[in-house]
Order: C-alpha cells, then sequence, then structure tokens
C-alpha cells in the first residue's frame, strides 16, 4: 500500500471512529422532544436561511439534529492541525427536505461551513451524483464523505471471503459482498478517479472493531482488505500529525 492510500484509509477510519459512530451513537438517543425541535428549526431554515447564517457547526448540529451527509475537505498542508474531523476549515452538511408529512421532498439543504461559521445555504436536487458534483478549489486534495444514516455491516457476513478475485473488476461487482449495504465512508482524490470507501464492521458483540476498505480507481477494484481498527488507528496518527 503507498503513502497516499495509507493516508486516505487512516482519514476514513478517523472519520468513521472520531464522528461517524459518536455521531450515530448519539443519534440514537435523540429524544422525540428533540426531534420536533431539530424539525421546527429545519422548516425555518427552509422559510429563512438567515435563521443559521454566521452560525456555528455545533449550533447548527444541535438545532438540526445530525445531516443525512458531512463533506469534509481537506488540505494536505493543514493536516497537522487537526485535532478531530469537525476541526476541518471546510464542511458541507446536507439535510434532505421532507413535507409536513414527512415524505422526501426531493431536494435538500446544502449548508457550507467555513472557518467554524456558516456561509452558505442552498437548495438543490438531491441526490448521490449531486453530493459529488460540486466543483473543489485547487488547494483541496482530499474529499471525505462520511454518511450518517448507514447501517453497519455484519463482519460474519465478509470474514472469510478471498477478495482477490474481485481486483481489476467494476466495482458494482462489490454488490455480491455488500448487497444493499451504504458505505459509511468514502475518501477520494479532487479528480474523483481514486477512492476510498469504508465499511465498519460489527461482531457479534455489537464492537466494531474491523473496517472493509474498498480501493478503487475509474470504477475499476484495485483492492479490498479489511483493516484492523487499532492497528489503523496508528497508522492515522502517524500520517495525520507527522505527514
Amino acid at each position: 500500500m503507498n503513502l497516499k492510500k495509507t493516508f486516505m484509509t487512516s482519514i476514513v477510519v478517523l472519520s468513521i471512529l472520531v464522528t461517524g459512530c459518536n455521531k450515530n451513537s448519539a443519534k440514537e438517543d435523540v429524544s422525540i422532544e428533540d426531534e420536533a425541535t431539530q424539525q421546527r428549526m429545519m422548516t425555518k431554515v427552509q422559510n429563512d436561511v438567515n435563521e443559521i447564517m454566521n452560525k456555528d457547526y455545533e449550533y447548527v448540529i444541535n438545532n438540526m439534529g445530525q445531516p443525512y451527509c458531512t463533506t469534509y475537505y481537506l488540505d494536505m498542508d493543514n493536516i497537522n492541525n487537526l485535532e478531530n474531523m469537525d476541526e476541518t476549515d471546510n464542511l458541507r452538511l446536507i439535510y434532505p427536505k421532507y413535507t409536513a408529512e414527512d415524505e422526501f421532498e426531493g431536494s435538500a439543504l446544502y449548508i457550507e461551513i467555513h472557518d467554524d461559521k456558516v456561509v452558505e445555504v442552498q437548495t438543490y436536487e438531491f441526490s448521490e451524483t449531486d453530493i459529488k458534483s460540486e466543483t473543489v478549489s485547487d488547494d483541496i486534495d482530499i474529499i471525505v464523505d462520511q454518511y450518517n444514516e448507514s447501517s453497519y455491516l455484519p463482519l460474519s457476513k465478509v470474514e472469510g471471503i478471498d477478495f482477490s478475485k474481485y481486483e481489476g473488476k467494476s466495482i458494482d461487482s462489490l454488490y455480491e459482498v455488500v448487497g444493499d449495504a451504504m458505505y459509511n465512508v468514502e475518501a477520494y482524490d479532487k479528480t474523483r478517479n481514486q477512492y476510498v470507501t469504508a465499511y465498519a464492521l460489527i461482531d457479534n458483540g455489537g464492537q466494531i472493531n474491523k473496517i472493509l476498505t474498498v480501493f478503487g480507481d475509474h470504477e475499476k477494484i484495485e483492492k479490498i482488505e479489511i483493516v484492523d481498527k487499532d492497528k489503523t488507528m496508528d497508522l492515522a496518527q502517524k500520517y495525520l500529525y507527522n505527514y
């Protein structure tokens, strides 16, 4: 595994373990009252974006709940200054819009955060393609999409599989392994040709100690690995703080 792939893997796993799992766990504890408050704020923002303009990241999360997708835009020159992913200078939060009957409307709020302040709120048609279609500035090297509503893939489902037989095949062939499961995190370079997708693997005891990582290049699978969480966190520390 080359340096770039090791770094991208570290970013992916760090994103899952530091933000993803904590957020998903917290989401389960949201009360009905909190959900009602979040829905009211969502409605307010849909009617007037000034409700959250210039507010910080924590304010948005506390008042609107976890987004469907959080996008982190990473500049390699600033990696050493990160304590966790939420301290990234540039973030985008995506909140799908729903009707009063709690039905999906077909569009979503795209909230841009820069230097911990909301700087832009736009409504766009919602699709996975749209999430990855935005223009990225030249100083961004790695983009990480973390999906808060993804479930965890059972470890037992992927143990013992010979992943080498998928190398060189279309990324669509991964369906044989993961089925309809959605990856928890995807990291890619700004050309979107090279990418890593990661699935948190949950064991029979409810613990997440391993991550299924899929390396891709131009819609072809380069490599699939089950990565030990503790080992990868060591790599993350090395490459995040000594890159």
